[in-house]
């Protein structure tokens, strides 16, 4: 395997975490990656720490916008200015496994398919060196310790974003993420690929990996906090990202989605 694989990291106000989310993926057994993170014009040190590793590794590129602009167009704009063949996407709270890129890539080539997924595992309170030491919890009802799995079961209704590889064509063909969402990018993205289970027929087929390859923190600063202490912010983005839903099951065009050219 020789594919070349950006990693798109959208990072806002994150200077306690971006070092070990960088740090993660500069460790990668699968060494042939860009790594590109755009700073949605951070209030604190975040670009700046980012832009450290820029200086010492010429797969790192960061860019920072002169605005804030919102998750989707942060992931768009380093979408639109990626090589890779592949593209995963991670927020700069997150990071990943070892073997990450490697396991993911992997999959995608040996079963023929253009979007792979996985399992991640949450943690909470901890820096890169010890969640590299935590085991597998299946995960239950309760409120999340640290070691436990993210994931429900392996269908196309439980992916996790961090741990999504897909195909530049998938982007190219079926658009970006949506600009106009404040979260929910991606679950809006996978009604898109996926639509609704029992309702819609998937556009594309998806392989699932069984294997953990990336770590999810949970902290308070996270949108989905955000979203359990702000009902309206949450109800008005389920309630907008059903309506991108249906406008776009009917049809994906230039009117309604922005895409990756070239």
């Amino acid at each position: 395997m020789n594919n070349l694989i950006t990693v798109a990291v959208n990072l806002y106000n994150y200077e306690r975490f971006i070092e070990d989310c960088i740090q993660s993926i500069l460790n990668q057994t699968y060494d042939n990656f860009e790594l590109i993170i755009v700073d949605d014009c951070s209030t604190d040190n975040s670009y700046e720490k980012a832009k450290k590793f820029e200086q010492k590794d010429d797969r790192v590129k960061v860019i920072g916008l002169d605005k804030n602009h919102g998750i989707g167009y942060a992931k768009n704009e380093a979408i639109v200015r990626s090589k890779g063949e592949y593209i995963t996407t991670l927020d700069a709270d997150n990071m990943m496994t070892k073997k990450s890129l490697e396991v993911r890539l992997g999959a995608a080539i040996k079963n023929s398919v253009s979007f792979v997924y996985a399992d991640a595992i949450w943690f909470r309170d901890m820096g890169l060196k010890d969640v590299y030491k935590l085991k597998k919890v299946p995960i239950t009802e309760k409120s999340p310790k640290n070691g436990t799995t993210r994931i429900h079961g392996p269908t196309v209704y439980n992916i996790h974003s961090e741990t999504v590889l897909m195909s530049r064509y998938i982007y190219k063909r079926y658009g970006l993420y949506d600009e106009d969402l404040g979260c929910k990018v991606d679950r809006e993205m996978w009604l898109r690929l996926f639509g609704k289970k029992g309702i819609d027929k998937t556009r594309i087929p998806a392989f699932f990996v069984n294997k953990c390859v990336a770590y999810y923190r949970w902290h308070s600063q996270q949108v989905t906090k955000k979203r359990q202490k702000e009902p309206k912010f949450d109800k008005k983005n389920k309630e907008l990202c059903e309506e991108k839903y249906q406008i776009r099951r009917k049809d994906i065009n230039k009117d309604n989605t922005r895409f990756l050219e070239g």
